[in-house]
């Protein structure tokens, strides 16, 4: 899910540095500045290989207070792109018609079923249902007593099962089903959205011959859902998969016992990051024709999302336009 093409390598930071060589970047750049700079140490220049620095709050007098990038030349960049952040959106769907005049009756069973799909295959689902049965007669039944009556049951089978997946609300005449967010742990929990969808149904509990959904609730999906771009989720679950091919693949599994991961990481899952992705590959040698492309990703946090915080991002490709030129570089994004 978070491997990038062959090789990847990850850049974080919030701001541009000022430094113009890699020693001024390295003893003088404050904490969380990136760069892009000549491979040779000096300022960045039109054709000349480049690398991304990353200055980071580590110790200065054992080298680790920085951090850089493969040695990327302009004649091998593929594509660079970008993308603004989004916030990732949670899917509402919503079942309505409690009211629609023929939906109330004696004798019938309401029924709103969310199926959620398990994460690994859309074969394996599983159905939380909420459930409300009319008696013989309708006695003080009404559409909203019914509407009430499968929430409450929904919301009990949604607090069996951790109540982390879901909220079910009412709303109008109807019920309002959202998904939570899911929140990820690096290297363990994903953190991925929800694939569901949600139903109403009416049953008719003398049978009819048939015993079928009558079909009397209606379906509409409210907000449509959205991963986002950049959101602090992928930032810092991308950061684990592409830091374990960089640092220690085997974190985490020592044995027998694990002394800690000493990975330095720096994404943050409060993070507000704009994405910029240089592809590129390096000749090869050997016979072999295939080309090894590699990926650098740059996230550049906003801290806030406001446009005006987009101007370290496009800082960073004014300098990506000297290095391989303007047509190779995407348009600025916008800061009014």
């Amino acid at each position: 899910m978070f491997g990038p093409n062959q090789v990847g390598e990850l850049i974080v930071g919030n701001a541009v540095a000022t430094e113009t060589t890699v020693a001024t970047f390295v003893t003088s750049a404050s904490d969380k500045e990136v760069k892009v700079l000549s491979k040779d140490g000096t300022v960045v220049a039109a054709g000349k290989p480049f690398s991304l620095l990353q200055k980071t709050a580590g110790d200065a007098a054992k080298g680790l207070n920085y951090e850089f990038s493969d040695k990327i030349d302009p004649r091998y960049v593929d594509k660079i792109t970008v993308k603004a952040y989004a916030p990732e959106v949670m899917k509402a769907v919503k079942i309505d018609g409690f009211a629609v005049a023929g939906v109330l009756a004696a004798q019938r069973t309401y029924e709103v079923e969310i199926r959620a799909e398990n994460e690994l295959s859309p074969e394996n689902f599983e159905l939380i249902t909420g459930y409300y049965i009319t008696g013989e007669v309708l006695g003080t039944d009404t559409a909203t007593t019914i509407r009430d009556g499968v929430l409450l049951s929904l919301n009990k089978n949604l607090t069996r099962r951790g109540n982390s997946e879901f909220v079910a609300t009412a709303d109008g005449t109807g019920i309002l089903i959202t998904e939570k967010e899911q929140l990820n742990v690096p290297g363990k929990i994903s953190g991925r959205k929800i694939l569901f969808s949600v139903v109403g149904k009416v049953f008719n509990n003398i049978s009819n011959g048939y015993n079928s959904n009558l079909g009397l609730l209606t379906s509409v999906e409210t907000v449509a859902p959205f991963s986002g771009n950049g959101t602090g989720k992928f930032a810092t679950n991308f950061e684990w998969f592409v830091k374990g091919m960089k640092y220690d693949a085997d974190r985490q599994t020592g044995y027998p016992a694990d002394f800690g991961d000493r990975t330095p990481y720096y994404a943050s899952k409060l993070g507000v990051y704009n994405t910029i992705q240089i592809k590129y590959y390096a000749p090869r040698n050997e016979t072999l024709g295939e080309r090894q492309y590699k990926v650098l990703t740059i996230l550049v946090d906003k801290v806030t999302d406001i446009l005006a915080n987009n101007a370290a991002t496009n800082s960073v490709l004014a300098d990506l336009r000297t290095a391989v030129g303007s047509a190779n570089v995407p348009a600025d994004l916008p800061v009014v």
